[in-house]
């Protein structure tokens, strides 16, 4: 097993980054659902803290992603017919990774509270912006929502690649 992509399989750090990804992106996006399970139990700020955490978290796996891919030259092509699609839709995956905490941020600075990550303060309380608040909120749960999306076009192509078409993609980052 190696570090690096080859030509017909994903490297072991590509493969460990994804699948952790892939958990964390569906806690996170399951979040309002175990929000409302645990209200009684933990107050709104823990809720948040770890919501916060959680969403930090992907954004720095995002970044580093980004970054391995760039820096692993060896990457799987797909099929001609197929490049584009691929290639839209990983853009959009990435595009909302990286716009769902800008907005999640924006949402919190907006209400004045603190952010934080594992405890630590990243941004500490502040003057209540009622737009930036609203706007951010907004624009949180719509990109939620297509996110949501998105992964399910992911998976289905995932899946369509692999029974439908044939090519073992799924094989590669298994």
């Amino acid at each position: 097993m190696t570090l690096m992509d080859a030509d017909n399989r994903y490297g072991a750090v590509s493969r460990a980054v994804h699948w952790i990804m892939a958990v964390l992106l569906l806690v996170m996006l399951a979040s309002e659902v175990w929000f409302e399970a645990l209200e009684h139990t933990l107050s709104d700020a823990s809720l948040m803290a770890w919501h916060q955490t959680l969403g930090l978290t992907i954004f720095g796996l995002v970044i580093f992603r980004g970054l391995w891919r760039w820096l692993n030259r060896a990457r799987i092509t797909p099929p001609a017919q197929w490049a584009t699609m691929a290639k839209l839709g990983h853009i959009a995956l990435y595009a909302l990774m990286i716009l769902m905490p800008l907005s999640g941020l924006a949402s919190s600075l907006g209400e004045g509270d603190p952010v934080t990550f594992f405890g630590w303060t990243v941004f500490g309380y502040g003057p209540e912006i009622e737009w930036l608040e609203d706007s951010g909120e907004e624009v949180h749960e719509v990109l939620a929502n297509v996110l949501w999306l998105m992964i399910g076009v992911h998976v289905a192509a995932a899946l369509a690649h692999q029974y439908l078409l044939g090519d073992r993609i799924m094989k590669r980052m298994a």
